[in-house]
């Protein structure tokens, strides 16, 4: 052996073992999850943290002012010597301390929720921390912090409460009003009877008058004192400091309830009104049914019945106050001439002012409906006597509304709100109310406040606000709260989050509607993506015949999962919203087609039931199994394809160019009813989105499907299909169900299409409730992912809007969460029952 013989590597060639493509792909790894866990992390942070309390915090100021307000975050900041321009002078001085000639300096600014936006007009300061005048800030205790139905959150200090009484608040009372109120149209006149008669007679009415009032006084002190005592007692005024939260917790609880009956009032209201637009739009039907003029008229009509309606509700009022006024007399004084003689005046003045109105609308029914078909004139009467009995519900309504209304605004408490003014010293009173408060005079003849912080440097000026107890969504003292009292308000506010209705254009309250709306459009767009698409992928995979046209097929199917979602979002406005909805509401004419003359559209329709009969006999004539197939019969196979497809477009042209159509929705013409955005044609053009998806991954499957499988069933002597159907399927469905998965994740939660196809900011309905046909699909909706773009970028508050961005966020992905676990808990049982049944 040669001495030159190469030696031997002793040690390992790492290049050679792949070491440093395993240190490349593992650091890819790596940094792919921290992305993944970093974004998830500032979502969770973020997210959880924006309902949760916190304190309430005083700054003093270098200029002697305040601010005050809700400590969010202390913030990095550029102190530049422009910044420093807007400063106070001895803020600026500090400032320019420590520039010492740099162009910036890293500095901090404190975020602070101001709140009381309908005060001072801001719901977010920054305060920059150089003019600070101490670090530590003052957390006064007293503070407490309001959410309020509108106008956002309030910080103030509870001053007075008030509670306001009528005896109108009770509806029996109101009514016996109502009947005194009008009683000098019934008193008889002394020249209607002769001489001493007339006289006596007006005597005993005034005594029965009298005698009523006095019934209605001793109600009305019943009344204020049931009112008082109810619960743990409303007292007229509280002005203790300590006694006023248990005060506006027993008027919370009272006007919870008030509140939910004047929202269920409201309901009905809305109710009737839709019952009134529908009995229009009977009369449009008809009136388009027979070619007649109606609508141009019935408004008359209408407003007549809408009189008789209302005059006769008032009626029943007065008869029902002095049916309740008669209920409190003895049983002589009830058959006492006096009373025999006021019901029979109310009776006669009552004929005296319905005859006429209802004599009007008989004489207008007569002349307008004399002439006219018996459809027309069944819908014009059926109208009118239904707008005269609505008429009368919407005035008993509305007048229930006004005496909740009242009560709702008659139990308040005054805040003393802070506003950061620098005051002086020499204008405040010494007298002390508590808390802190003292009193200051005020110009303006507003009552102000003065509160002096710990340190004793920084004044504080005051003004009152009173806030309804019922305007009051959740109210504490933030500095007072224990860790327990915190997590009891972080639960309730998570809890109106999700089942709540959403306040100040969403920026507060709950999203409930868009939380329904996300999951009902993602389970909808499922339904209608997964038969669609399994069917397809099951076409092409088992049946279709290999060529070119397969391929170009396959080729179209992979690119169309790249297109940007928004070109999905056009489509379907054009195609699903402009062209079938607008074909469902109003024909071809609608959707931008010129139907065919009849005789045209008849001939065109006799040449596709022949092209349809040819294809069908081509068809039979080339059928059987590809390898045995001839020549010819290929060639006559080829025929029926050409045939089929002209077939297809005669159909297709039949349908768009129909004269004899003009929709199912004509009557409500101008206004849409599927020709717009809705939560149908959003699920529609979603599932178009996913079904690239569900294809490929239902293709994917039914290709792992061992051919063993298929030649081991063939040899049993099963079919095609019911080979697909008991072996390819059931071995191939927890693929399928994992591009269910993929596209219902992907479906959930776009943005753009949703944009343009039905989504929108505030929805008042839901598109699936209790209302039947129950399932709404021509109702827009509410979307978590529009909510959040909504939130984020059209705000009108952003401040107030950033964190509400990242707890949507959050919700959206637990959404998508729980239906992706709830589909692969479901494909793992239907993987093991599989596995479970081979042998």
């Amino acid at each position: 052996m040669s001495s030159h013989a190469r030696s031997r590597p002793t040690g390992r060639n790492l290049i050679a073992q792949g070491e440093p493509l395993v240190w490349l792909t593992g650091g890819m790894f790596a940094i792919a999850c921290a992305m993944i866990v970093s974004l998830l992390g500032l979502i969770l942070y973020q997210g959880l943290s924006t309902l949760w309390p916190r304190s309430y915090v005083v700054f003093a100021l270098d200029d002697g002012g305040l601010a005050s307000g809700e400590w969010i975050a202390s913030q990095p900041y550029r102190l530049t010597p422009e910044s420093i321009a807007e400063f106070p002078e001895r803020t600026q001085e500090k400032a320019r301390t420590l520039l010492q000639g740099r162009s910036s300096v890293a500095s901090e600014q404190i975020y602070l929720r101001t709140g009381n936006y309908d005060v001072g007009n801001r719901h977010f300061a920054y305060v920059p921390a150089i003019g600070v005048e101490t670090k530590e800030p003052s957390r006064p205790a007293g503070i407490w912090l309001v959410e309020r139905l509108e106008w956002g959150v309030l910080y103030g200090f509870p001053t007075q409460f008030t509670s306001e009484f009528s005896p109108e608040m009770d509806r029996e009372y109101s009514m016996q009003t109502g009947l005194l109120d009008q009683i000098d149209r019934f008193r008889p006149s002394g020249d209607s009877a002769q001489g001493a008669e007339g006289d006596a007679a007006v005597s005993a009415f005034d005594q029965t008058v009298e005698q009523l009032q006095s019934q209605l006084d001793a109600k009305a002190k019943a009344l204020e004192e049931a009112y008082r005592a109810e619960g743990s007692g409303t007292p007229a005024r509280v002005q203790k400091i300590d006694d006023i939260p248990g005060a506006v917790a027993t008027s919370h609880r009272k006007m919870v309830r008030v509140q939910r009956e004047l929202e269920h009032a409201k309901h009905e209201l809305g109710r009737l009104d839709q019952q009134v637009a529908k009995l229009r739009l009977a009369v449009r039907k008809a009136e388009l049914a027979e070619k007649t003029d109606l609508l141009s008229r019935l408004d008359e009509g209408i407003e007549l019945a809408t009189t008789l309606g209302t005059v006769e509700q008032q009626w029943t009022d007065i008869r029902s106050g002095l049916q309740l006024c008669a209920e409190a007399l003895t049983s002589e004084q009830k058959q006492s001439a006096a009373m025999q003689a006021l019901r029979k005046a109310v009776d006669e003045q009552q004929e005296q002012e319905v005859a006429p109105v209802k004599e009007g609308l008989q004489s207008w029914l007569t002349e307008f409906t004399g002439s006219l078909p018996d459809r027309s004139r069944i819908s014009v009467e059926k109208a009118v006597e239904e707008a005269r009995t609505v008429a009368s519900k919407q005035f008993e309504i509305n007048t229930e509304i006004g005496r909740l209304e009242w009560i709702r605004g008659s139990e308040q408490v005054t805040f003393a709100l802070p506003i950061a003014e620098p005051i002086s010293e020499g204008a405040v009173d010494a007298d002390r109310i508590g808390l802190g408060i003292v009193s200051l005079p005020d110009s303006d003849g507003l009552a102000s406040y003065y509160w002096r912080s710990e340190q004793g440097t920084a004044p504080m000026a005051f003004q009152t606000k009173a806030v309804a107890t019922a305007d009051m969504v959740r109210w504490f003292e933030p500095n007072r709260l224990t860790f327990f009292g915190k997590l009891g308000v972080y639960a309730s506010r998570w809890f109106e989050f999700l089942a709540g209705e959403p306040r100040e254009a969403g920026v507060e309250g709950g999203f409930f509607p868009a939380i329904w709306g996300t999951v009902v459009m993602t389970l909808l767009m499922s339904l209608a993506v997964m038969p669609f698409g399994v069917m397809a992928a099951l076409y092409m995979r088992e049946y279709a015949r290999p060529g070119w046209v397969l391929s170009l097929i396959r080729i179209s199917i992979n690119n169309l999962a790249g297109v940007p979602s928004i070109v999905y979002g056009v489509f379907g406005l054009a195609f699903f919203c402009y062209t079938i909805g607008g074909y469902i509401d109003g024909g071809p004419k609608k959707a931008g087609f010129d139907p065919w003359p009849s005789a045209t559209w008849f001939a065109a329709c006799a040449a596709t039931v022949v092209a349809g009969t040819i294809a069908f006999f081509l068809a039979f004539l080339g059928s059987g199994s590809p390898a045995h197939m001839t020549k010819w019969r290929k060639r006559v196979s080829s025929f029926a394809a050409v045939f089929w497809i002209l077939c297809l477009i005669g159909f297709v042209a039949l349908v768009v160019k129909v004269p004899f159509f003009d929709g199912f929705y004509q009557a409500s013409l101008p206004n849409p009813t599927f020709g717009k955005g809705c939560l149908l044609w959003a699920s529609c053009t979603l599932a178009l989105l996913t079904l690239p998806v569900v294809i490929v991954a239902t293709e994917e499957a039914l290709a792992a499907v061992p051919n063993s499988l298929r030649e081991g069933s063939y040899a049993c002597g099963a079919g095609k299909w019911q080979t697909l159907q008991r072996i390819v399927l059931p071995y191939a469905r927890p693929g399928i169900i994992t591009g269910f998965i993929l596209s219902m994740a992907r479906g959930a939660g776009e943005v753009a299409p949703m944009m343009l196809v039905g989504a929108i900011p505030l929805a008042t309905e839901l598109p699936l409730d209790l209302e039947f046909p129950f399932f709404h699909g021509s109702r827009s909706f509410m979307h978590l992912g529009f909510q959040i773009f909504s939130l984020g970028f059209q705000s009108q508050n952003s401040e107030a809007a950033k964190p509400m961005v990242f707890t949507a966020t959050l919700l959206l992905l637990t959404i998508v969460t729980f239906l992706n676990i709830a589909a692969i808990w479901l494909r793992a049982r239907l993987r093991k029952r599989f596995q479970s049944s081979q042998f």
